[in-house]
């Protein structure tokens, strides 16, 4: 499948979690783009990709707004309380790696004599600006650039604190670069666990799970290999319900190849009721080091 028809594929994924479940769709997007980056090795393949990616964060922005604003979570408020309670905010300078629409932008930029959010996105970082102004914050500075373009363009010893979320693009062997851009902090926040008792089950039940490097207990471990054995590890567990409705169910596994199969689990499971009621366990994991 090429990288523009995976895009498509991510897509339809998204705005149904959107539709369903705001919180899996940051879920969509980190499958998606972890898969993409192990798959392009040659330069211009790479180049290729950071236009794609750059399009398909655009085209999607407004979707992916409303989802931060929906969100049941209160990540960013954990996050920060850890991070004052580390000592590691407030600090003078601090910059949002992949920042996006600015979810943590307010609680950041608060605690930051000046904030800086990069993002390969002008979409996102449109977004990111609304936040700004709705929050009345006026210490924010916008870069849009891939992360290849930030390693190579930023010195080392930019910012007191580095600061990135969910950030697909950040691979284990990317870790010390990055930190060379800090003076002092490196924090990096990843979606370890996203599991729920209707979705995954049935996925699996169909012969269609698949795992996802990007959303596994694993990839703390391989970071962690690349870090000193000062880092500190904060995980952060949350669960929800949400009333999911059949029809939904259906239409998102439309092209499943067996459908009469398809049809059977959803009666066993729904049982003549059109809703179900579904609870989801998310795992975030934290990791912060000094230089």
């Amino acid at each position: 499948m090429q990288p523009k028809a995976r895009f498509r594929q991510a897509y339809k994924k998204a705005v149904f979690w959107l539709i369903s479940k705001p919180e899996g769709c940051f879920l969509a997007f980190d499958e998606l783009f972890g898969k993409l980056g192990g798959q392009l090795a040659e330069k211009d393949e790479v180049v290729k990709m950071d236009d794609d990616v750059q399009t398909f964060w655009d085209d999607f922005a407004a979707h992916y707004y409303q989802i931060q604003q929906e969100s049941q979570v209160p990540i960013v408020q954990d996050v920060l309380a850890f991070l004052k309670a580390q000592r590691i905010l407030p600090t003078e300078s601090l910059l949002d790696l992949g920042g996006g629409s600015g979810r943590y932008l307010p609680a950041l930029a608060s605690n930051s004599q000046q904030y800086t959010i990069s993002d390969i996105s002008g979409g996102m970082l449109n977004y990111a600006q609304q936040e700004a102004q709705k929050n009345q914050m006026t210490n924010v500075d916008y870069r849009q650039e891939s992360l290849d373009q930030w390693l190579t363009t930023t010195p080392n010893d930019t910012y007191q604190v580095v600061f990135s979320a969910l950030n697909p693009s950040v691979s284990p062997d990317k870790l010390q670069a990055i930190s060379q851009k800090s003076q002092k902090w490196t924090v990096l926040l990843r979606l370890t666990l996203n599991e729920d008792d209707l979705f995954s089950p049935l996925a699996r039940r169909l012969g269609i799970d698949e795992f996802d490097p990007n959303v596994d207990a694993q990839i703390i471990a391989a970071f962690k290999q690349q870090l000193p054995e000062s880092v500190v590890e904060q995980p952060f567990q949350y669960q929800y319900s949400e009333l999911i409705e059949r029809q939904l169910v259906a239409e998102y596994y439309a092209d499943y190849s067996d459908q009469g199969r398809l049809k059977r689990e959803l009666d066993r499971l729904f049982q003549n009721q059109a809703t179900l009621m579904s609870r989801t366990t998310m795992t975030y994991t934290l990791l912060s080091w000094r230089k």
